[in-house]
């Protein structure tokens, strides 16, 4: 996380695949890969990490929050209205679904 925040996007990338390489089922470090991925507009490989986050936890509304977006960014509309109604049917009480 610290090297994300210092824009250093690629080592971030390196360190979650260290991570994960420790945990498969460690969520949080593919939304994590996935922001990082995300900052390097590789949307797709974004989307493959969230899509990764919400199959270890089904309920993980970062994870279909910024899958949304990065949807919505690509002009994917539909995919992305899918994502973020997911959120808001698992969080309805959420100001960030």
């Amino acid at each position: 996380i610290v090297r994300k925040n210092l824009k250093q996007y690629q080592q971030a990338i390196e360190c979650y695949d260290k991570v994960i390489a420790q945990n498969l089922k460690y969520p949080e470090a593919y939304l994590n890969k996935g922001n990082a991925l995300e900052e390097l507009e590789q949307y797709k490989n974004a989307i493959r990490c969230y899509n990764k986050a919400i199959e270890l936890d089904p309920q993980y509304l970062d994870a279909y929050l910024n899958k949304g977006i990065v949807l919505k960014n690509l002009r994917h509309y539909r995919k992305a209205i899918e994502c973020f109604n997911q959120a808001i049917a698992q969080y309805p009480q959420s100001q960030d679904a």
